[in-house]
Formats: structure tokens, C-alpha cells, sequence
């Protein structure tokens, strides 16, 4: 179970509330536009310098400030390969590209369903996966379109 602050997601990571910090008039307002424990929550856009970061909760798209999107907690449940952590065990979910990078991932063996294990993460070389018993080393514009969830989550 990975938890971090929704400043910290980028598209096209989704994840699960739950924790809605901060006090007074602020956290009301987060409360009155759906961010409440338990809803789902993708994070669409994040501007150049981080703020403001445009989400999606309950249909609606909203954008907060970077300081609001920090005092929100967020169980993450899909990400994308560029951003998971060395040792961890994914499955691919989809691959957000088009439609050549799609096959060619998909001759690769990444296919929707696919378990894969992440070797090291990158930052700013290659990420190197493990996937089938082969190891691949995919560059980070490949691998930020790679969307996954951590083995074992179930997502809706």
C-alpha cells in the first residue's frame, strides 16, 4: 500500500482518499466539493511549476492549489511504471499511447493483465523491468505511458 500526498501524483495516477487534513474554512470547502474519505480520485493535469493540479473526483473535475492538494492523502492505486518504486510488483492496467506503441509494447509482452516487476527505477536513465523472466529497459516517455496497479489491489 503506497500513501502520498495528492501533490505528489501525476497524471494519469488514481488513488483512493484516505485522509483529508488541514482546519477550518479550507477543509469544509475540500469536504463540499466531494473530497471526502473514500472517493476515488485522478489526477488529470498538473501544471509546469505544480500548482495549481487538476483532479477528477465523482465526474467532476476540480483544481486545487499545490498547499490544499498536500493535505490530502491518497492510497495509491494505479500509477504509471516511470514513477514505482525499485521491487515492487505491478500489473499493467493500459497503455495510454498510441497505436504503434501499443503493439510494439504488446510484442514486448506488455499487454493489459501482465505482471511485472520493477528493477530500478530510473530517474533520469532508463527503468529496467522484469516481465515474463526477461529483463527490458524501457526510457521514461515509454515507461510514463506503462498505467499499473500494485499486485494484490483491486481496483473498480
Amino acid at each position: 500500500m503506497v500513501i502520498r500526498p495528492l501533490s505528489q501524483l501525476g497524471p494519469p495516477e488514481r488513488g483512493r482518499i484516505i485522509r483529508v487534513g488541514g482546519s477550518g474554512e479550507i477543509r469544509r470547502r475540500l469536504l463540499d466539493m466531494g473530497i471526502v474519505t473514500g472517493s476515488v480520485v485522478e489526477v488529470q493535469r498538473v501544471a509546469p511549476l505544480g500548482d495549481p493540479v487538476e483532479i477528477r473526483v465523482k465526474g467532476y473535475d476540480l483544481a486545487l492549489r499545490k498547499e490544499e492538494a498536500e493535505k490530502i492523502q491518497v492510497e495509491l492505486t494505479e500509477g504509471v511504471i516511470s514513477r514505482t518504486a525499485a521491487g515492487e510488483k505491478v500489473v499493467i492496467v493500459s497503455v495510454r499511447a498510441g497505436w504503434g506503441l501499443q503493439r510494439r509494447l504488446a510484442d514486448l509482452g506488455l499487454t493489459p493483465g501482465t505482471e511485472v516487476t520493477i528493477i530500478s527505477g530510473g530517474r533520469p536513465g532508463p527503468v529496467i523491468i522484469e516481465v515474463r523472466g526477461s529483463r527490458l529497459a524501457l526510457g521514461q516517455g515509454m515507461a510514463g505511458k506503462i498505467v499499473v496497479r500494485p499486485e494484490g489491489v483491486i481496483t473498480e
